[in-house]
């Protein structure tokens, strides 16, 4: 990843508590040009996170993006693992 690469640090907890303000947060961080997630802080993931962190890669997509995940705290990491999408959502140490 450059150094150049707009990011946008979480430190709230990816889940069902949090999913409707992160999902604005989120679309509005991508629209203005963020390409990478820093989710180093996030101490809990739940499945509403994961759905949240695969909308917000569709959204990259649609606007001819990549969106990278790094780095990704342990229990994010747990959760992407589980559901077999660590790979395909870019996560990196």
């Amino acid at each position: 990843m450059s150094e150049t690469t707009p990011v946008l640090a979480l430190d709230s907890d990816l889940t069902i508590h949090h999913a409707a303000e992160l999902k604005d947060r989120l679309l509005a961080a991508l629209a203005a040009g963020t390409r990478c997630l820093d989710l180093r802080d996030v101490g809990e993931c739940d499945s509403a996170g994961v759905q949240l962190l695969l909308a917000a890669r569709r959204s990259a997509q649609q606007q001819g993006h990549t969106l990278s995940l790094a780095p990704v705290s342990e229990p994010v990491r747990e959760v992407l693992q589980r559901y077999g999408l660590l790979h395909v959502l870019g996560a990196a140490a």
